[in-house]
C-alpha cells in the first residue's frame, strides 16, 4: 500500500490531479477544498472534514480498496480524520487552530486528538500521517506540548517517524525540510511527518516545487 500526504496549499483542480497523477493508493491531503468543489477521476472516493469549503482536510483513495471512516471518528478533533483500510487505521493529521479550540497550539491541539484516539490506534495497525505544524524550537512550545513531546509518546506507543528511522537522523536535526514558510528557499522547517508501528517498505521526500505547494510531499509505502 502506498500512502501520499501533500499539504497542497491553495487547492486548485490543477494541483490536485498534478498529485493523483502519482498512483498512490491513498492521498491524504491537507489545505484540500471540500467534496462539492473538487472533481475526482472515476475510481477514487473521498472522505472530508472542514469548516470552509475551500479549506479542510480531506482523504482521496482508490476505490478498489475496502476503507471507512469509523463510526468512532470524533469531529471535535481539527483536524484529525482516521481512515480504516482492510484492517488497517490510516490517522490523517492537520492539527489547525479553529475559533472551536483557541487559543491552543498546535502541539496540544495534536496530543490532545491522540490521546483520545489512543484506543482505537493502539489496537491497529497504524498510520499517523500529515502536516503536523510542529517543529523543535517551535514558539510557545513547552515540556508538556511540543514535538518532541508527541514524539515521545509515539515511542512508548511503540511509533516511529518514517523519516528519522530511515535516515537515522535526530528531531530538529533534520537534513532535509518539508516546509518553506511564505514559500522562501531560505526560511524551512520540518513539519511534515509519517508515524507508524507498521514495518516500512519504503519512505521518500518528495522534491519541491513552489508551482505546487510551500509544503513538500512525503510517500510511505507498508
Amino acid at each position: 500500500m502506498k500512502i501520499i500526504s501533500f499539504n497542497i496549499s491553495r487547492f486548485s483542480q490543477e494541483k490536485l490531479d498534478h498529485i493523483l497523477s502519482n498512483k498512490a493508493d491513498i492521498y491524504i491531503l491537507p489545505e484540500l477544498a471540500s467534496p462539492q468543489m473538487v472533481s475526482l477521476p472515476e475510481g477514487y472516493k473521498m472522505e472530508w472534514m472542514g469548516d470552509i469549503d475551500f479549506k479542510g482536510l480531506g482523504i482521496v483513495w482508490s476505490s478498489r480498496l475496502n476503507a471507512e471512516r469509523p463510526n468512532w471518528f470524533k469531529s471535535k478533533h481539527q483536524y484529525f480524520l482516521p481512515l480504516l483500510v482492510e484492517g488497517t487505521l490510516i490517522m490523517a493529521a492537520w492539527p489547525t487552530t479553529t475559533e472551536q479550540n483557541k487559543p491552543k497550539r498546535y502541539p496540544q491541539i495534536a496530543l490532545e486528538a491522540l490521546m483520545d484516539y489512543e484506543p482505537y490506534i493502539k489496537v491497529h495497525p497504524t498510520i499517523i500521517i500529515g502536516d503536523m505544524n510542529c517543529y523543535k524550537g517551535q514558539s510557545g512550545e513547552t515540556k508538556e506540548f511540543s514535538i518532541q513531546a508527541i514524539f515521545d509518546l509515539m515511542e512508548e506507543w511503540g511509533f516511529k517517524s518514517a523519516y528519522h528511522h530511515k535516515t537515522g537522523e535526530a528531531l530538529g536535526n533534520e537534513s532535509m525540510t518539508t516546509y518553506h514558510h511564505l514559500f522562501k528557499e531560505e526560511s524551512r522547517f520540518f513539519l511534515d511527518y509519517a508515524f507508524t508501528n507498521i514495518p516500512i517498505k519504503d519512505f521518500q521526500l518528495f522534491e519541491w516545487d513552489r508551482e505546487i505547494s510551500d509544503h513538500v510531499g512525503q510517500l510511505i509505502e507498508i
